[in-house]
């Protein structure tokens, strides 16, 4: 009965009896749709051709949508920079971009857990939020007190917007990881998915440049590609990614610098503050953990820092004023000066914003009214720093929440790095990352990213957790095995310490998930 009660509540990973009736449903439903389709094209005189190269991209999506659904939780983040590529211009004339990847992700979710075909093999819904009831209530209080301030804004159409968007989209990056990332395999290959995305969006960035040099009207200014660029740099430093040494060494030397270079290109300067504080921030852990060896360290600065001096001279080139103009302000600010420049405009923001705060300082004056207060109309605006905008927006009450939503997932992410000894490293510092980059630039829907990477972090935490209660159950009623159904391939070990008696780690799978000490 003890072990009842304590043990992990996993469904069984019997197929359930309905499972081929609706996959002969489906079948036909899709053949009848195929039928339909052809023949309205061809009534409609629409090339043959064209209708069955957009029914094999439809039967890839769906695909991918059944399999790997993580592709899209990556592609819906990095969509909204691909909408100028070429490649998708067109299929952007049809749908926003961010919104298919929007939906399919959410096909996905439907399909992994409320279809009976795709959850044969899926947890209950208490053993996918184990343990982080507390957070996932913080930020359900955090977007209650949002939507509440919509009541009182005197911006109802950009309110309406943000406010729909944060919602809606933020919510779904937060909720997703819990249901995709089940082992430390499925967060692997989302890293590897996000680092493939960046390094090819890294690519569109340094051409972009090309292109800036024979069309001056191209603006080469792209932040929120840099806070991918930075995010992906943080994940290469920080997390194994390969199986060996040598495949980790390949991607530093080969990936990471066209990480670089993309960051460079991107122009963003507060994506690079924060990577600079985080990335020191990482190091020291590893340091005084023994996990990196000093020479080591100094070697990953120095090769950080070639990149950057590198990137920065062959790329400035393309647009040689932005570049100074941007370098130049940095020096001014350093030197108390005035600017004219970006950031010498968001100082105003936080200088006109501070004192206002004061003025509605309990509830605020609701979401997207900063617009209103500074340039006077109802349109999207915003001063370019999350923690001043949620404190005039939402007031004291939603800054409160806000800070207490920061403090859990940090307890949360500490508890995950001891119990797996900084194996998930990667994690906190990219919530820092995101949190910081929040300071420099953006709105609430903008820090979207920071949903997904606190919805991995917890997701990470419950793995973590199920894995050592089931250790602990092996341990304590290794003598009545019985009645014990432990899970088997749900939940991965990810350190000697939470790996329990009884759950040995294969070779394989221990091999990469060891640090590199060179």
């Amino acid at each position: 009965m003890i072990g009842t009660r304590i043990q992990p509540r996993i469904r069984s990973s019997k197929p359930v009896d309905t499972r081929k009736s609706i996959m002969r449903y489906l079948l036909v439903c899709l053949l009848l749709g195929i039928g339909s389709v052809s023949l309205l094209c061809a009534y409609l005189g629409i090339p043959l051709e064209l209708v069955m190269a957009a029914l094999a991209g439809l039967a890839v999506a769906a695909y991918f949508v059944i399999r790997f659904p993580e592709w899209f939780l990556a592609a819906a983040l990095f969509a909204p920079q691909w909408k100028t590529f070429w490649i998708f211009k067109s299929l952007d004339k049809i749908g926003d971009l961010t919104v298919i990847m929007l939906l399919c992700l959410a096909a996905g979710l439907i399909w992994r857990y409320l279809m009976p075909a795709g959850r044969s093999h899926s947890w209950s819904l208490q053993t996918i939020l184990n343990g982080q009831s507390a957070p996932l209530l913080a930020f359900l209080a955090f977007a209650a007190i949002v939507a509440l301030s919509y009541t009182y804004t005197d911006a109802p159409s950009y309110g309406a917007s943000k406010l729909f968007r944060f919602l809606l989209i933020g919510s779904l990056l937060l909720i997703s990881p819990f249901f995709l990332i089940m082992n430390e395999s499925n967060f692997r290959r989302f890293a590897l998915i996000f680092v493939g995305l960046s390094a090819a969006t890294a690519m569109q960035l340094v051409f972009a440049l090309e292109f800036r040099v024979h069309d001056d009207s191209v603006d080469v200014t792209r932040i929120g590609a840099g806070w991918l660029m930075g995010m992906s740099i943080i994940l290469v430093l920080f997390y194994p990614l390969a199986r060996s040494r040598r495949q980790q060494r390949a991607i530093y030397l080969f990936v990471l610098p066209l990480l670089i270079a993309g960051l460079v290109a991107s122009v963003a300067r507060g994506p690079m503050v924060a990577l600079f504080l985080v990335s020191l921030l990482g190091l020291a852990v590893w340091l005084k953990q023994g996990r990196l060896r000093a020479h080591t360290a100094m070697g990953l600065l120095i090769l950080t820092g070639i990149g950057f001096a590198g990137s920065y001279y062959a790329l400035s080139r393309a647009d040689l004023d932005k570049y100074t103009a941007k370098l130049g302000e940095f020096e001014t600010l350093a030197s108390r000066g005035s600017s004219s420049g970006s950031a010498g405009k968001r100082l105003n923001f936080y200088r006109a914003t501070l004192p206002a705060i004061a003025d509605h300082p309990v509830l605020g004056k609701g979401v997207g009214s900063w617009a209103v207060f500074y340039y006077g109309n109802d349109s999207r605006n915003y001063p370019h720093n999350l923690l001043l905008e949620i404190a005039f927006e939402e007031g004291l009450v939603g800054l409160g929440a806000f800070f207490v939503l920061l403090f859990l997932v940090g307890t949360s992410t500490v508890w995950l790095l001891r119990a797996s000894k900084s194996q998930f490293l990667a994690l906190g510092l990219m919530v820092l990352y995101c949190v910081t980059t929040g300071l420099f630039s953006g709105d609430l829907d903008d820090n979207r990213v920071l949903w997904i990477w606190v919805g991995m972090t917890l997701a990470i935490c419950r793995n973590v957790r199920l894995q050592m209660l089931a250790g602990s159950f092996a341990r304590r009623f290794s003598c009545q095995p019985a009645d014990v159904h432990l899970p088997s391939d749900g939940v991965s070990a990810y350190s000697a310490r939470s790996a329990g008696a009884g759950t040995p780690i294969p070779r394989r799978s221990r091999a990469w998930r060891e640090k590199f000490v060179y």
